[in-house]
């Protein structure tokens, strides 16, 4: 209302200053304005009124929003106390993992070592079992390798025994065959003459002053004679195998026929071999001959009396030992 009064007055003193056009101009425009006023007061009333509904609206849009507000603060606190719960969750979640984790890696590696060892038995026990296999084969092998020994053994039990008896026969025909020779030659013991058993065999050793001259090869007479009484004797024998060994003593011979000892000592036992043979009839597939030279003394003295001792002739009879050769022969 102020406000009307204020642009009347003014309109006055227009008017009172002003010409009558002007005034009508201005009472146009007042005209105008008083209009424009009055919808302007219409549009306020419409305005204030608005402005009160407004102000209702506000009013309960505050108390909405202070209750939004509370709400959105105790939303909040439930919010951020649900997200420490959510972080101490996750923490604990974090903690259950690292744990779960850990004791899984601990698991696994306990398992693979488990595992392992579990291997390493397996293999153990299949290797045991293969030893096992193996020594039960060996005894299947070995209780028929003992059955075939033990039935072995007992054929060569036999066969022992049989050598045992073929051996005490020939003891038996060596003392026997000694005996006879001792008879036969008995007058020509103490004459260089000797009969003994060395090594199953016997030695019939005849000095060189009974066969022979110092340096020949030709035998005596009574040499010859001692030769006959030992044919006879043989041939009584025929299961006898008869080797004739030369030897010398160890003076070098001087001869132009005759080389050396060694040839000495052969020439003498063929020169043996032949009375046997020849005037003794004894079978000559029987008789061997040999020279051994100086390479055997029976006393290795450098005396008068040793070389005399190693000039001799040993005529070596050995009972044939065909049943016990057949034996050893099959073993």
């Amino acid at each position: 209302m102020k406000h009307s009064l204020k642009i009347f007055a003014a309109a006055c003193l227009i008017v009172a200053c002003v010409p009558q056009r002007k005034m009508d101009d201005l009472q146009a425009k007042y005209d105008v304005c008083q209009k424009s006023n009055s919808e302007c007061s219409t549009q306020l009333s419409g305005a204030n009124a608005n402005l009160l509904i407004c102000n209702d609206k506000n009013s309960v849009l505050k108390t909405r929003m202070l209750g939004l507000q509370a709400d959105s603060l105790e939303c909040f606190t439930a919010f951020d106390r649900t997200k420490k719960l959510h972080e101490q969750s996750e923490e604990t979640a974090q903690r259950i993992i690292e744990n779960n984790r850990y004791e899984n890696g601990r698991l696994t590696t306990d398992l693979n070592a488990k595992n392992e060892a579990l291997k390493n038995k397996e293999r153990e026990l299949n290797e045991k079992e293969a030893s096992l296999m193996m020594a039960q084969n060996r005894n299947r092998d070995l209780s028929a390798s003992l059955a075939t020994a033990q039935s072995d053994l007992k054929v060569r039990e036999n066969r022992v025994a049989e050598l045992e008896a073929i051996l005490k026969a020939k003891d038996s025909a060596v003392l026997a065959l000694k005996a006879s020779i001792q008879k036969a030659l008995l007058g020509f013991q103490n004459q260089g003459l000797t009969v003994e058993v060395r090594n199953g065999k016997v030695y019939v050793s005849m000095e060189e002053k009974l066969l022979f001259k110092s340096g020949s090869i030709a035998v005596d007479p009574k040499g010859e004679q001692a030769l006959l009484a030992l044919a006879k004797a043989l041939n009584a024998n025929n299961d006898v195998s008869i080797l004739v060994e030369g030897h010398t003593d160890n003076v070098p011979m001087k001869s132009p026929t005759i080389k050396d000892n060694l040839d000495l000592s052969v020439l003498r036992a063929t020169s043996i071999a032949r009375i046997l043979t020849t005037v003794g009839s004894v079978d000559p597939r029987r008789v061997t001959s040999a020279g051994r030279g100086e390479s055997f003394p029976i006393d290795p003295a450098n005396t008068s009396e040793a070389r005399a001792k190693n000039r001799r002739t040993e005529i070596i009879l050995t009972p044939k030992l065909d049943e016990l050769l057949s034996i050893l022969s099959s073993q």
